[in-house]
C-alpha cells in the first residue's frame, strides 16, 4: 500500500517557519508547550489539526508578537486572540491620550510615537522643528526622507548615526520575521551603498547619539524608546515612544532656549 502524505498547510508552514526562526527542534517546542513532539509533528505536517489553545501555548513559546500569533491562529482556521484598533478608537484612548501627555511634557526635547514600519503617528513641537512634515508620511516616504536628504543635512556624524538606525531596523525585522519590515529595512540600507560603515572602534560614546547642526550650532544628544510591554492590542504593542534628551548643558540650555514649533500634540 503507498504511504499517503498529509497534504502541507498554511498553519504547517508557519509554524515551521517560526520554528526554525528560533532554532528550536520539535522536541524543544513540544516541552516548552506543554505537548508532545509527535503532537508538534502532526500539526505542523498538516496530520492533525490545531486547537486553539495549543496554538496560543506554542506563539507563546516561540515569543511572537501579538500580530503573528493572530496571523497563526488564522492560518490555523481559528479566530483571532487579539484586538488591533484604530488610534482614535475609544478601546485604546487612555494609552493614547497617555502618550501624547508624555510627549507634551517632554517638550522643549523632541519626543514622537513611531510604530514597528516607521511611521510617526504624533510628536511634540520640538521633534517636528527637527523632522518638519514627519506625520504625514507614509514609512516608505520617512525612509527616504529620513536617509535622502533630512538625516545627512542636518546630522553631523550621519554615517554613524544612518548605520545604527539601519541595524536596529534589520535587526527588529529579523526578530518578527515580517516580510513588510524585512522589505522596508532592504530600502533602508539601499540608501547607503555609498556611505561607510564606521568601524566600531571609533565610536566612543556610550550609546550611537546624533550631533545635529541646527542654527550653525552642533547640539549632542541621546534617545531612548519607551513601550507597551505588555499590550494585547495589536496597534498599541506595535508602538514605540522615542525620547531625545541633550546629552551635555550646552545643548541642553539651546533646546530649552529655542522655539523649535507648536509646543501641542496633535
Amino acid at each position: 500500500m503507498r504511504n499517503r502524505t498529509a497534504p502541507e498547510t498554511a498553519f504547517g508552514q508557519q509554524l515551521r517557519y517560526w520554528r526554525r526562526i528560533r532554532g528550536l527542534s520539535q522536541l524543544e517546542l513540544a516541552s516548552m508547550s506543554g505537548t508532545t513532539s509527535r503532537h508538534v509533528s502532526f500539526i505542523e505536517t498538516g496530520r492533525s489539526r490545531a486547537g486553539r489553545d495549543v496554538v496560543l501555548r506554542i506563539a507563546q513559546s516561540l515569543d511572537l508578537p501579538v500580530r503573528s500569533r493572530n496571523a497563526l491562529l488564522e492560518a490555523a482556521g481559528l479566530p483571532p486572540a487579539f484586538p488591533q484598533h484604530e488610534i482614535g478608537e475609544v478601546a485604546i484612548k487612555p494609552y493614547v491620550d497617555a502618550i501624547r501627555a508624555m510627549l507634551k511634557q517632554h517638550d522643549p526635547y523632541p519626543a514622537a510615537a513611531i510604530d514597528e514600519r516607521g511611521k510617526v503617528h504624533f510628536a511634540n513641537g520640538a521633534h517636528r522643528g527637527l523632522f518638519p512634515g514627519a506625520e504625514s508620511l507614509s514609512a516608505e516616504e520617512a525612509i527616504d526622507a529620513f536617509y535622502g536628504s533630512i538625516g545627512p543635512g542636518r546630522i553631523e556624524n550621519w554615517p554613524e548615526v544612518a548605520w545604527a538606525e539601519a541595524d536596529r531596523r534589520r535587526r527588529r525585522a529579523n526578530q518578527l520575521a515580517d516580510s513588510e519590515l524585512l522589505a522596508l529595512a532592504d530600502r533602508a540600507e539601499s540608501h547607503l551603498r555609498d556611505v561607510p560603515r564606521p568601524p566600531l572602534d571609533t565610536i566612543t560614546a556610550p550609546v550611537v547619539s546624533a550631533r545635529f547642526d541646527l542654527d550653525g550650532r552642533t547640539i549632542e544628544t541621546f534617545s531612548t524608546v519607551l513601550r507597551f510591554e505588555m499590550s494585547r492590542d495589536v496597534t498599541i504593542s506595535e508602538l514605540r515612544i522615542e525620547l531625545i534628551f541633550p546629552a551635555n548643558e550646552d545643548s541642553e540650555a539651546f533646546l530649552r532656549g529655542r522655539s523649535l514649533a507648536s509646543r501641542e500634540v496633535t
